[in-house]
């Protein structure tokens, strides 16, 4: 839906769009070379795909004619607006502006960053967003609550007070590029995602930072469930080239180091976990499990 959506919102602008589809660098920087756009529009987690393809086949990302890259789908940065590793690893190998955003298909609009990248701006004239905690009050300044909309541009079914799920923190002073409507601030996490591991609150996207900081993880999925006393084990399940007890101990000692517990892993072979995040007619990776 949202490639649909900014495809149709360029086009309104003049600007010139073309659709590529997901899933193949090799057909991305063909487009690259012959087209020469400008930016890019994608899940940022497949632009390290494409980083990854330029290295094995010699080709200079940084002198080719993206400049930007507008990205859905997925967070770039941490709760103080700094890019998050995923941000990192992207912005360390390919000099273009990073555009973080976040929206849903409910909302019928989106909060897009600026260049200065201070939060996804608001428009008040298309959507009304409360922050509300878990009395279904509005949370005091300063304090993360759920996302909550009603939408004033749809006609076929508007939404009043449509709770998305996700907890984001949210800013009322002026952004230096002059706007003064609200920002909202990165996703901490998705309320139904929540996990309480050995007295340890933990949302997805914290572990989500840490793996993908760690470059013998090709890819991973995170799995949730209730144990036999009835509290919440994760069980981490890496596609790796070389598994090793070494390897064990660094991730677990990465996981301490940063969010004080270390989660059960399971080695798996890359393909492997490639078809667990990719099922049947599913457009987005899964990198998260929850079978509580």
């Amino acid at each position: 839906m949202a490639g649909l959506a900014y495809f149709s919102g360029i086009r309104k602008i003049g600007a010139g769009v073309v659709r590529v589809g997901p899933g193949n660098p090799e057909l991305q920087f063909d487009s690259i070379h012959r087209v020469q756009p400008t930016s890019i529009v994608t899940v940022p987690s497949f632009i390290i795909k494409l980083i990854e393809f330029a290295e094995e086949n010699n080709i200079d990302m940084n002198k080719t004619s993206i400049k930007k890259a507008i990205c859905i789908g997925e967070a770039l940065r941490n709760n103080d607006f700094t890019l998050n590793t995923l941000g990192n690893r992207i912005a360390e190998k390919w000099n273009i502006q990073l555009f973080s955003t976040y929206a849903s298909t409910e909302m019928g609009t989106a909060f897009t960053e600026c260049e200065y990248g201070l939060g996804g701006h608001h428009h008040p004239e298309m959507i009304i967003v409360e922050f509300l905690d878990e009395n279904d009050k509005p949370v005091k300044d300063g304090e993360p609550g759920e996302v909550t909309i009603t939408n004033l541009g749809v006609e076929g079914m508007p939404l009043l007070r449509f709770k998305t799920g996700d907890i984001c923190n949210h800013y009322y002073t002026p952004c230096k590029c002059g706007r003064t409507t609200m920002r909202l601030g990165p996703v901490i996490g998705r309320k139904k995602q929540m996990i309480k591991f050995k007295g340890t609150t933990l949302y997805p996207p914290a572990m989500c930072d840490i793996l993908n900081d760690i470059k013998e993880v090709k890819n991973y999925i995170i799995e949730v469930s209730t144990n036999s006393i009835g509290t919440d084990d994760i069980l981490l399940k890496l596609g790796v080239e070389a598994p090793s007890k070494e390897l064990e101990k660094m991730i677990k000692d990465h996981f301490r180091a940063r969010i004080r517990v270390a989660p059960f892993i399971q080695f798996e072979k890359v393909d492997e976990i490639q078809k667990l995040q990719f099922p049947n007619m599913s457009r987005k990776p899964v990198t998260f499990i929850d079978k509580r």
